[in-house]
């Protein structure tokens, strides 16, 4: 038999019969590929127009509603040819074991992240997962899972990408995060490094420990996850957009976000009236809370480790909405929760109760699982901060962190918080020893959150601005 060299030919001249192959199976998938790269393998016919090899091919073709389709003539074949070339092509295709299509994505996301970036472009896991036609939740796992083989490659040994993840799984997920931490490449940890500029060291100090009050906040945590009298306790607190700030945060190195952004509730013309605050909210409109989700939630998912958590606070009237962007961007939801908080108001109360608690929302990325062994109510009983011991007006005491935290931490890893506010979340993301960075683009927080922090911790504290 001869072959020739490839020509366009008439799909609907083409002659289909006799075939073993009658189940075209999922096409999808190979006809998206044809539409990203073309065709990269012409069909075989005979010199009668029979069809010898390719058949998926045309009917992706068809899907396509393409009209012409690449092909190779074979002179001299005969029918039992035909069968030979269709089982050998069959037999002798291989494809791509499970590690495999996943390390290529990976280095697909990464070679255009840095074309992206050499051109001072932005590329994330949403451009990635459009260029590619799939998935944007099943690419992200995929990428954070090829992460995890380089620090732990026996995994590509598992026969099934479920059980390869299974095995990762049983790993612990406090001992990948430490090993992702410790594996920073140089330029990551110079990033990480110029964020010290708020950064305060301090050492507790034992005698202060003997107070009632100290022995209060220690025995509010298990006696593994407290300090230690000589623990080092170390915060970032600087006066700084999110905008900024989100992205010199290396990539796969938290552990836990707590995002707060303004409500968009109209908060100045509908509660701030109501309840009489003096000092006027910084509200957002609808369109930019949204934005902001849709915008950096892909982001926030690339600086976040595997198997780890976002707490978000929220308005009732958006939490659907935020839910949805979560999901799509590779999140696992989950229905709200609530901090239900004394007093309250309200403008009509003959038609409407007292709105006096407020929403929080978890989203999953990866196995993340709950550290606490008992089951965990979806409403934490705190009772708010008096006002005199506040920051700001709206502040969330840090005992509601305490709880929250207790369940979601990663021990040695970043606990990331773009609108830090009072800083209290800070606090308790140190108690459970992790490293606390946030900012807020307003710097008259910040003094009187670091007196706090330094109280909090030791009152003779040596306290070291790098």
């Amino acid at each position: 038999m001869k072959l020739f060299q490839i020509e366009e030919r008439k799909i609907k001249e083409i002659i289909i019969k006799d075939r073993t192959r009658t189940e075209i199976g999922d096409i999808d998938n190979l006809a998206e590929n044809i539409y990203m790269v073309g065709q990269l393998n012409p069909i075989l016919i005979d010199s009668d127009n029979h069809l010898i090899d390719g058949f998926r091919r045309i009917q992706a073709f068809k899907k396509l509603k393409r009209k012409t389709i690449e092909i190779r003539i074979v002179d001299g074949i005969t029918k039992d040819d035909h069968f030979l070339i269709e089982l050998l092509s069959n037999m002798d295709h291989k494809e791509f074991t499970w590690y495999e299509e996943i390390e290529l994505k990976y280095k697909l996301h990464n070679y255009w992240k840095t074309i992206a970036e050499q051109n001072k472009k932005t590329w994330g896991y949403r451009e990635t997962s459009k260029r590619l036609h799939c998935s944007l939740g099943g690419l992200s796992t995929d990428l954070a899972f090829a992460e995890a083989l380089k620090v732990f490659p026996d995994l590509k040994k598992q026969s099934t990408k479920g059980r390869a993840k299974e095995a990762y799984k049983a790993l612990g997920k406090q001992a990948v995060a430490l090993q992702r931490m410790e594996s920073f490449t140089d330029e990551e940890k110079e990033r990480l490094a110029k964020l010290q500029s708020g950064e305060i060291d301090i050492t507790i100090n034992k005698k202060l420990e003997e107070t009632e009050e100290a022995r209060r906040k220690v025995d509010a945590l298990d006696e593994e996850d407290s300090l230690q009298s000589n623990d080092l306790v170390k915060v970032t607190y600087v006066a700084e957009n999110y905008k900024t700030f989100l992205e010199k945060i290396p990539d796969k190195s938290v552990g836990v976000v707590e995002l707060d952004p303004p409500y968009a509730i109209n908060f100045n013309e509908i509660y701030g009236k109501t309840s009489k605050i003096e000092s006027k909210a910084t509200d957002w409109t609808r369109k930019e809370l949204y934005e902001f989700y849709y915008n950096y939630l892909p982001l926030i998912y690339e600086k976040m480790i595997d198997a780890s958590w976002i707490l978000c606070w929220t308005g009732k009237e958006h939490y659907l909405e935020i839910n949805n962007i979560a999901k799509e961007t590779g999140f696992a939801i989950q229905q709200p929760g609530s901090w239900p908080k004394l007093g309250g108001s309200t403008n009509q109360p003959k038609t409407n109760m007292i709105s006096n608690w407020e929403m929080f929302l978890l989203f999953r990325k990866g196995e993340a699982q709950f550290n606490t062994p008992s089951l965990l109510s979806s409403i934490p009983q705190v009772a708010t901060n008096s006002a005199n011991k506040r920051i700001h007006q709206w502040e969330k005491p840090i005992e509601v962190y305490d709880y929250l935290l207790k369940a979601l931490c990663v021990p040695g890893t970043i606990f990331l918080s773009p609108f830090a506010g009072s800083g209290n979340c800070l606090i308790s993301a140190a108690k459970v020893k992790m490293y606390p960075i946030g900012c807020d683009k307003s710097q008259k927080y910040i003094p009187r959150f670091y007196q706090n922090f330094q109280n909090y911790f030791g009152m003779n504290a040596q306290i070291d601005k790098l």
